[in-house]
């Protein structure tokens, strides 16, 4: 009896014991929330918390191997409840497919399948820009002077690169154009060395600049101006005549006629009169007395020296008055001009004179006429040699006909013996009362051209009209 009732008070508590845990189990699991895959019903969510401004619009770099931050639960209050539940969510489009090209997408967020919106209420959304890189090359000088017929380079580091075009670049004409392209390696940044075409020593000056057109990784890029100086390639010893880019003469063509004055404006002038020699034209006292005479029948100041009024009474033009004594042959050679090719561009100009008019005191073009230190002249421009104070318009002055006399006393040209003359050379003629009256350009060969005496030509170094040589002056050293 004893056992039996020991036995049912163990089985009592047994049974009491198990009721206790099966409470307490189901309290606890009355406070828990069921994961969604596991709950039978669908919960409505009211409200969700917004997202910080910083985290809702982000902004990365394309290929930099940076995410946007897109959270991993977001804040919400379902329908029945005054408090906040965190939600595990996920996003659409995934993360992974951001930063691989330039644009703006849009994140939106992916609740668990158990979860509703409430009617008009949105997923948040995250707004991702991926912006292109800010290009920048390293390298790239300002100014150069380099000496032309030289070749030279510079290396250069692009980022970002990844293969991307870079163009060389020269400024003709008030455009860019394309000289060189190159190719950079498939990595984020890479060097490359850019080597300059032989267009840039043809010019006392060049503009380039280094352009990379925008990749899918990075911005376009254009540098500023770099510019290259041009040291010419052959120059004359400093003592002797320097050659020039560019020549300016010093003295105006804008200059009146006078007694004594000679050229193609006097012989413009003779011809409108009838007067005067073709070859030899020279404002005598019988040209005063025309001017001065058409001076009154114009009602102009009779001066007898013609001026612009009088120059354009008589139907010549403005610019002609400027220009007509002034005229400087263009330069035919350029800073990576070698002494022979200033030679040949000297001696090449000359030859478009052959058959022109001996004009004296002239140094026009070859249709207008060139006496024979006028055409020296015009050789010479065109060489990039300035002989100044020798200058074609005062050529046409009174005192200065015989500019040869000047070429043979400067001290810019090299004297040189009579033997070692050569091509190029210019050789001086005495007259018969032994002062300097002629001067010619040597061809080689015993030949010279010359304009004498009445046209441009080529005949030996001493013929019948003038054999007194006084002696060789030589132009580039």
């Amino acid at each position: 009896m004893k056992i039996h009732r020991k036995f049912h008070f163990i089985t009592v508590f047994l049974l009491v014991f198990l009721l206790s845990f099966e409470t307490a189990f189901a309290a606890e699991s009355t406070d828990t929330e069921l994961p969604p895959e596991e709950a039978s019903t669908s919960f409505v969510i009211e409200e969700i918390m917004p997202l910080e401004s910083g985290i809702a619009h982000q902004s990365i770099i394309v290929r930099s191997g940076k995410k946007p931050s897109l959270p991993a639960k977001l804040s919400v209050r379902l329908a029945g409840q005054s408090e906040y539940t965190d939600l595990d969510v996920s996003w659409s489009p995934s993360g992974d497919s951001l930063g691989s090209k330039a644009g703006t997408f849009t994140c939106i967020a992916q609740f668990p399948s158990a979860y509703t919106l409430k009617e008009g209420l949105s997923a948040p959304s995250v707004r991702v820009e991926v912006k292109k890189e800010k290009t920048t090359i390293s390298g790239i000088p300002g100014q150069l002077k380099k000496k032309a017929r030289s070749s030279f380079s510079h290396k250069i580091t692009v980022s970002p690169a990844y293969g991307r075009t870079v163009q060389l670049q020269m400024k003709k004409n008030g455009k860019w154009i394309t000289k060189k392209t190159y190719k950079t390696s498939d990595r984020e940044s890479a060097s490359l060395t850019v080597a300059y075409p032989n267009d840039w020593w043809k010019v006392t000056s060049s503009s380039w600049r280094i352009l990379a057109p925008e990749s899918p990784e990075g911005t376009g890029f254009s540098s500023s101006s770099i510019t290259i100086k041009t040291k010419r390639y052959y120059q004359n010893p400093a003592k002797y005549v320097q050659i020039k880019d560019k020549i300016v003469l010093k003295h105006s063509g804008a200059y009146k006629l006078r007694p004594g004055y000679m050229g193609l404006k006097v012989r413009k002038v003779n011809n409108y009169f009838h007067i005067g020699s073709k070859y030899w034209p020279r404002y005598t006292s019988l040209t005063r007395q025309k001017v001065k005479a058409f001076q009154c029948r114009k009602h102009l100041k009779a001066t007898g020296v013609v001026n612009l009024k009088t120059w354009t009474k008589m139907g010549f033009s403005k610019k002609s008055w400027k220009t007509l004594g002034a005229y400087v042959s263009p330069i035919k050679v350029n800073p990576s001009s070698t002494k022979k090719q200033h030679i040949n561009a000297m001696i090449r100009t000359a030859k478009k004179y052959l058959d022109s008019d001996y004009v004296v005191g002239a140094s026009g073009k070859p249709s207008q006429g060139a006496d024979c230190s006028g055409l020296i002249m015009q050789a010479l421009y065109a060489a990039g040699v300035d002989p100044y104070p020798v200058s074609c318009v005062r050529h046409s002055k009174a005192g200065y006909e015989y500019e040869s006399r000047n070429l043979w006393t400067s001290k810019k040209f090299k004297a040189v013996p009579y033997s070692k003359k050569k091509r190029g050379d210019l050789i001086f003629y005495r007259g018969g009362g032994g002062a300097i009256i002629h001067v010619a350009i040597y061809l080689g060969d015993g030949k010279v051209i010359e304009s004498w005496p009445n046209k441009v030509v080529i005949w030996p170094i001493k013929n019948s009209h003038r054999s007194r040589v006084a002696g060789v002056r030589r132009v580039f050293n």
